[in-house]
């Protein structure tokens, strides 16, 4: 026993040597991000800074299959993120916590008047906060409580349904169980939110093959798990978008994809009509596999599934747009079918900011992903540098077998039509009729997209290899995967020392 424990021993010490300079980098990067940030350097919080040193020093020396790495990594920074993201300081927070006080009640839908939206008095509370720093507020001497009011801004999560607010909504019920704090609360909902997204990605990340790497790498942007780690129903929208792109990649790697695979995938696809919308269109990616993997009746299957979930979008939509002409509160001059028709007649204008919309999403839109609380703080100058970073993983990790060129195509069909899709929601319904302009879009909204473009890259068999080489590349395999996922957390880091400097 002794023996084994030494020899235990000694392996750590020796992986701590042999990693050296990389656990040097996260305190590095870490103190220096801190000044960059105009951190104040006699108040710095060192004890903060210990705990995420620590955290990261502890996964830089970890060793185990990429899935699992993946998910510890989202699973230990979402947990900072959790604890030091300030009090309802994502977008749409409050409202979004405030419809899982709302489904803990055993509300699954929203009322049909404002008068009905009642939920906790622990909103007013945490509203009554807002935005300080979770650790500095006094709401861990407040116990959650059973007394309603009406909180009205609940009808803007009206276009989600309950599924997306399950996990939050298990924090909460977990709290008032245990008679927790509205503190409590508040980090569990955040914490079991985080969870679920972490164990989502992890099944996508090992349902892509020998797409994992690359997979990986965009699913763990830092916006990703900042979100991951709050209230926000996008965390469980995005995992699941995660997942089906998963599976869909999977079904390359089969000899025959089954009737369970089809109705399985459109199963989630129909999950994620009630949560984000647009995405709904990767049930049309089913139409793209490979013949030789799919029987004639199974055709049929897939077109059956299209039709399925494309009845349950409409339904849904009618549903929320019901919901949204009684409950929310309607700008007049907001009109869809209106704008439509004036859209028309000025088209001339649309096409052309749309050609700026496209051509500006890089240098404008893309800044957003290193964006942070209410779009009020951000990391925007390391937004280069990680474009830089994805940039060389294309052109020089090996992605796979490639996929054939009809499926490709299909890639790239369905992924412009959930572009235009939510560049034309956001135009529709958030813009005045004689607005021609795009207000509002996020470029983490796009995360499906950019993971599922980025898996049918293959830039470095293009460039680097014989096009028709079938046999795999040979690399270090456990090297590569260390080395990009490490570079990928240090970007995570910035992202939260930034939240750090400007609050504490």
């Amino acid at each position: 026993m002794t023996d084994y424990i030494s020899k235990k021993g000694l392996n750590f010490f020796h992986n701590i040597w042999q990693k050296k300079f990389y656990i040097l980098l996260i305190w590095f990067v870490m103190f220096g991000t801190y000044f960059y940030f105009d951190g104040p350097f006699k108040n710095a919080p060192i004890k903060t800074f210990l705990i995420i040193g620590g955290i990261f020093t502890f996964l830089s020396l970890v060793n185990m299959k990429l899935y699992n790495k993946i998910f510890s990594i989202i699973l230990f920074t979402g947990l900072v993120f959790c604890v030091y993201t300030p009090n309802m300081d994502s977008p749409d927070e409050n409202f979004h916590y405030s419809r899982a006080l709302y489904i803990s009640d055993g509300h699954l839908y929203l009322p049909s008047s404002v008068e009905e939206m009642k939920v906790s008095s622990d909103i007013s509370e945490v509203e009554g906060e807002f935005k300080k720093p979770l650790l500095q507020t006094e709401l861990e001497d407040k116990q959650v409580s059973d007394k309603k009011v009406v909180y009205s801004n609940l009808g803007n999560t009206n276009g989600y349904s309950f599924v997306s607010y399950l996990p939050q909504t298990l924090g909460i019920i977990l709290a008032r169980i245990l008679h927790l704090s509205v503190f409590a609360s508040i980090f569990l909902g955040r914490f079991f939110n985080l969870l679920v997204f972490a164990l989502l990605v992890r099944l996508a990340v090992k349902k892509s093959g020998d797409k994992q790497l690359f997979f990986s790498l965009l699913a763990i942007i830092p916006i990703n798990i900042y979100i991951a780690a709050s209230f926000n129903q996008d965390a469980f929208a995005n995992g699941l978008i995660f997942l089906v792109i998963g599976l869909f990649l999977s079904y390359f790697e089969k000899d025959k994809v089954s009737n369970r695979d089809i109705l399985s995938y459109s199963l989630l696809c129909i999950l994620i009509a009630f949560s984000k919308l647009p995405y709904v269109l990767l049930i049309c990616l089913l139409a793209f596999l490979p013949k030789e993997k799919l029987n004639k009746k199974q055709y049929l299957l897939i077109a059956g599934s299209i039709l399925m979930v494309a009845l349950t979008s409409v339904i849904w939509l009618k549903v929320t747009s019901g919901i949204n002409a009684t409950v929310v509160h309607p700008n007049p001059a907001v009109n869809p079918m209106k704008k439509i028709i004036f859209t028309l007649h000025h088209f001339s204008d649309f096409t052309r900011m749309m050609i700026k919309e496209v051509v500006n999403f890089i240098p404008f839109k893309l800044q957003s992903l290193f964006t942070f609380g209410w779009l009020t703080y951000d990391a925007k100058a390391f937004m280069w540098f990680y474009l830089i970073f994805i940039s060389v993983t294309l052109v020089v990790l090996p992605n796979g077998k490639p996929l054939k060129t009809f499926a490709k195509f299909g890639v790239v069909l369905v992924s412009m039509g959930i572009v235009f899709g939510i560049l034309m929601t956001a135009y529709l319904m958030w813009g005045e009729v004689a607005d021609i302009s795009i207000k509002g879009i996020q470029g983490r909204y796009f995360a499906g997209i950019f993971i599922l473009l980025g898996c049918i890259t293959n830039f470095s068999r293009r460039l680097f290899w014989n096009q028709n080489r079938t046999e795999p590349l040979e690399y270090n395999q456990n090297e590569v995967e260390y080395t990009f996922s490490y570079i990928a957390t240090l970007f995570i880091l910035v992202s939260i020392i930034a939240t750090i400097s400007q609050y504490y």
